[in-house]
């Protein structure tokens, strides 16, 4: 089972057993850092529950998430999309499965509505919750979930996943610094971010040699108003132990925030670093 799932081996026990032993719960916390394949097992969960290689075509699965232009998941939503559904019979078979992921944005509201259901759930119904912050739940919710708690992926588990999916032969540092996301590591493939970071692992080595003009030049090439790659650039001056450089990068973040000139800022930003490193 969870032949599709990459790590979390200890997870995939504990929830096979259920299956095989048919003590399926009413209600599952799935939690861990973002990333890192929760959603993914309880996708797979889920179609080994109602019998189907093709959840999302079930009519007895809801997946539901926050709207985009919604800061938490209303109790509308909720009332919708779970409530008001679970109260129809299944369609296919003996059960109904609904997974509610970034589930730590449930306002207040919701979670109250969504506690009766917990409380007294039909008995085909089972609900899982995916989040990543659990202090965001009321102690009540949390009392009636069966937790399953998710760790990031190892180091060797996810650079064997990118070079046999993408083909790809990912560094010690990126990885390191992806911190067992599989959900950071497909991101930078799908938005062509890995040359960036390759440059980034030049132009540290540039300044290393203090060589000022050159390191510049290479800055030209590396766009570092995309989000992720200052943060790249702070890990590796961390990691090599240029502890006195990290608040410069932090101050250069700020001033970016605050609609500084971007050429101005990384130049000063460049200098500042070479100065110190």
């Amino acid at each position: 089972m969870f032949e599709k799932i990459i790590g979390h081996e200890n997870q995939k026990e504990i929830l096979s057993n259920m299956i095989e032993n048919n003590t399926i719960s009413h209600s599952y916390l799935f939690s861990g850092k973002k990333g890192i394949g929760k959603a993914s097992m309880a996708k797979e969960f889920a179609s080994y529950i109602l019998k189907t290689s093709n959840i999302d075509a079930s009519p007895d699965f809801k997946y539901i998430k926050r709207q985009e232009d919604k800061k938490d998941i209303l109790v509308e939503q909720i009332r919708k999309e779970v409530i008001d559904d679970m109260y129809i019979s299944p369609i296919s078979g003996d059960r109904k499965v609904y997974i509610i992921d970034d589930a730590d944005s449930l306002n207040i509201t919701a979670q109250n509505a969504l506690l009766k259901t917990l409380e007294e759930p039909p008995r085909y119904v089972v609900i899982i919750l995916v989040a990543f912050n659990e202090s965001k739940f009321l102690p009540t919710i949390l009392s009636r979930l069966t937790k399953i708690s998710f760790q990031p992926l190892k180091l060797d588990e996810l650079k064997m996943y990118m070079k046999e999916e993408y083909a790809l032969d990912l560094s010690d540092t990126i990885v390191e610094f992806l911190d067992g996301s599989l959900g950071k590591a497909i991101e930078i493939v799908n938005k062509n971010l890995l040359e960036e970071f390759e440059k980034i692992d030049k132009l540290y080595e540039i300044c290393c040699t203090k060589n000022e003009v050159k390191a510049l030049l290479c800055c030209e090439t590396i766009d570092f108003s995309v989000d992720c790659l200052l943060d790249y650039l702070e890990y590796i001056l961390y990691k090599f132990g240029k502890y006195k450089t990290i608040e410069i990068v932090e101050y250069s973040k700020n001033r970016l925030k605050a609609n500084g000139n971007y050429d101005i800022v990384i130049d000063h930003m460049i200098v500042k670093i070479i100065e110190n490193i």
